[in-house]
């Protein structure tokens, strides 16, 4: 596993910036706005953003799903159309892997909207899959996003029962420890998982408890109450062995520096992988 530098943590909005700021504080992966990714690649060339990327020594570790899957009928047809273009140039910079989330709760009957977004999410998968894309969905699990009238997918169980019924070989889970918390997954289930499941993961934390704990004020890791040891040791234990990326959403302001953000964060997520390392050796 390595540390992923998500821009969630940092002010920076230029991409030339984020990729010089991941090479200083050590980062070989990071997630990106594809927006930026597009605007440089419009102003020069994706052969351009591809350059930068590898003379910074960075990674590309992910990119968000960009069709429409839940609009009309239209808007779906449309981006589903612009995919292998968007595919074909994060695969150029080292992406492997497509995410997106499901709906916790929807006001559309379960049945004919979990069918209709199923269908759109196999063809996205189909066209990833020509390029060697997996996709990774996640679960949401937030109390306050469950108040529409019908439950749909907000824990890992309904995750993996979705993902059978999508059917398709490269789709798989994006395990988010902030929704592994507020859906109070137990330990049992992570460790039931395997390795070859999992697509992406993304690390945070919460200060407050599963019931109360809203989507959008996460804290850094380490700075809360989730047992990101014990969520890293699953997947060690599993044998994950992919990014570990730092998506904080957050509406206050982070207390520090870009560069001491980045620094501390990189350095965390190393001591959780190292411990885990540690107590899966002392187990063997």
């Amino acid at each position: 596993m390595k540390p992923c530098l998500h821009p969630s943590i940092v002010t920076t909005d230029s991409l030339e910036s984020y990729l010089a700021l991941a090479q200083r504080c050590h980062y070989r992966y990071v997630d990106v706005d594809f927006r930026w990714i597009e605007q440089a690649a419009s102003q020069q060339s994706i052969a351009y953003v591809q350059h930068m990327f590898e003379s910074h020594g960075i990674e590309l570790a992910s990119f968000g799903l960009p069709v429409a899957v839940h609009g009309d009928e239209t808007a779906f047809q449309t981006t589903l159309s612009q995919l292998p273009e968007v595919a074909g140039n994060a695969l150029r910079l080292g992406a492997t892997r497509c995410v997106t989330w499901l709906w916790p709760s929807v006001d559309e009957r379960p049945i004919p909207y979990g069918s209709r977004l199923a269908v759109r999410l196999r063809a996205c998968a189909d066209v990833l899959a020509t390029f060697g894309i997996r996709l990774g969905l996640e679960f949401v699990g937030p109390h306050h996003l469950r108040t529409k009238q019908y439950p749909f997918v907000w824990n890992l169980q309904d995750l993996r029962a979705y993902l059978d019924a999508i059917g398709a070989p490269n789709v798989g889970i994006l395990l988010d420890s902030y929704h592994c918390y507020t859906a109070e997954v137990p330990m049992d289930e992570l460790l039931a998982l395997e390795a070859h499941e999992i697509v992406h993961v993304h690390v945070n934390d919460a200060s407050l408890p599963p019931n109360e704990a809203h989507d959008q004020e996460r804290c850094l890791p380490g700075d809360g109450q989730i047992d990101l040891q014990g969520f890293v040791a699953a997947l060690e234990h599993i044998g994950y062995t992919g990014p570990l990326s730092l998506e904080v959403l957050h509406q206050a302001p982070l207390p520090g520096r870009d560069d001491d953000i980045a620094k501390r964060m990189y350095e965390t997520l190393n001591q959780f992988i190292a411990h885990a390392r540690e107590e899966s050796i002392g187990r063997g």
